[in-house]
């Protein structure tokens, strides 16, 4: 039988960019190792229970990146009202809607695996 391909998996490609860190030195670039993580999820076979918890934790991720953005707005054009706001609150909603859903889904995963053992 032969193994789905997993498009959750290549949430991993913008590790690729901490590859700019060897000729520029900047240590800033490093970070994108973090989305080494998704590459797991290369080798998981997708079923219904598998897509429907990646959803669950995809749509509250798209909330709380709905819900931070207007107070991050507001708090960046407050600390600094000369410049546009919207960058930082951008990337910054963007952020931490992403650390929420790799939260989230790794607190869901459990009670998936619960679920298939009652089954």
């Amino acid at each position: 039988m032969r193994h789905p391909f997993n498009y959750l998996s290549l949430l991993s490609l913008p590790a690729l960019a901490a590859l700019i860190y060897f000729p520029t030195g900047d240590a800033d670039f490093l970070g994108f190792l973090g989305f080494l993580v998704f590459l797991r999820y290369l080798w998981v076979n997708p079923d219904e229970l598998f897509l429907l918890t990646l959803r669950r934790a995809a749509t509250s991720a798209f909330l709380a990146e709905c819900v931070l953005l207007a107070p991050l707005l507001l708090l960046f054009y407050l600390l600094e009202p000369g410049s546009s706001p919207m960058p930082q609150a951008l990337g910054l909603s963007f952020a931490l809607s992403l650390i929420f859903f790799c939260l989230f889904h790794t607190w869901l995963v459990p009670e998936e695996d619960s679920c298939r053992l009652q089954l």
